[in-house]
């Protein structure tokens, strides 16, 4: 099954796929999470000798935040991506979703814009017990295609499926513990194929931001303890051997992905913090 179509929208939802999984602190640690807002500047650092992209430029918008019964998050990724055949593509990305606070319910939703065309449109529930899951996909019509209905597509989750900020939960407390292996399965509803087994390396524990700080990016929440992480993603229903892609990262424990490195087949796409602020906490009537 895939919801997405061809390299260019692959790209976006690979790319924005990395920072959600790391989105916020573990229960352990809540006194150090923030909501926040930032923007990451996002560049070429190795352009592909094939077909992938000779030059790409853009922006990543995120919004992380909790609410009164779960954890939200919204992104909106621009980049301008230019190819070895003189192609040149303008891509937009919308995302956003939200996960409930006992980790078993997630919504999500996703537009990709291609140079003005609609390149994916999709949208999805999904749910978690014991026993595993389900997910819940509602693909909409793309232009040129000759069916114009919506379609449905079910996807069942095997037992030990997380959503993502569970995941960001049980990966901060192994790297607490001093763990250097974090290995499960993550649906975030960003992948065109379903759920991913994401493997995690996690390096040594660090203090305070790696790159010098600019009046535009809140210090106290970079002035955490951070890790370097080495991410592999793996698609779950190709049963592949090989990752589809792979992020280092450096992840603090407020909750902010400082910056990232993420390789695709033959080219690499570096992401780097620019702004970043605090977002009030929200005011909820007592049960």
């Amino acid at each position: 099954m895939r919801l997405g179509r061809g390299l260019k929208a692959m790209t976006l939802a690979l790319l924005t796929g990395a920072l959600p999984l790391l989105a916020t602190a573990s229960a352990g640690a809540a006194e150090k999470f923030q909501s926040y807002e930032a923007v990451y500047d996002i560049r070429l650092v190795q352009a592909s000798s094939t077909g992938g992209p000779r030059a790409a430029v853009g922006t990543m918008e995120w919004r992380f935040a909790e609410t009164c019964d779960g954890w939200e998050t919204k992104t909106h990724t621009v980049m301008n991506l230019h190819f070895s055949s003189d192609a040149h593509y303008l891509n937009e990305r919308f995302f956003e979703s939200l996960e409930s606070k006992n980790g078993r319910n997630y919504s999500f939703a996703v537009r990709t814009i291609k140079n003005d065309m609609v390149e994916e449109n999709f949208k999805g529930k999904a749910t978690l017990d014991r026993r595993g899951g389900a997910a819940h996909y509602e693909l909409h019509p793309l232009f040129g295609q000759e069916d114009d209905a919506v379609r449905i597509v079910n996807i069942n989750l095997p037992q030990g499926t997380l959503f993502p900020v569970a995941h960001s939960q049980g990966l901060v407390n192994s790297a607490e513990r001093g763990s250097a292996l974090y290995n499960t399965v993550v649906l975030n509803g960003q992948s065109s194929v379903g759920p991913r087994r994401i493997s995690i390396a996690i390096g040594p524990r660090m203090s305070g931001p790696t790159t010098p700080t600019t009046p535009n990016v809140d210090p106290k929440l970079l002035d955490q303890p951070s890790w370097r992480l080495s991410t592999a993603f793996f698609n779950l229903l190709e049963r592949r051997d090989t990752p589809t892609t792979e992020v280092f990262q450096q992840y603090h424990a407020s909750g902010v992905t400082e910056s990232f490195d993420q390789t695709f087949r033959d080219f690499k796409i570096n992401v780097q913090l620019n702004r970043l602020r605090r977002l009030d906490p929200p005011v909820c009537r007592k049960k």
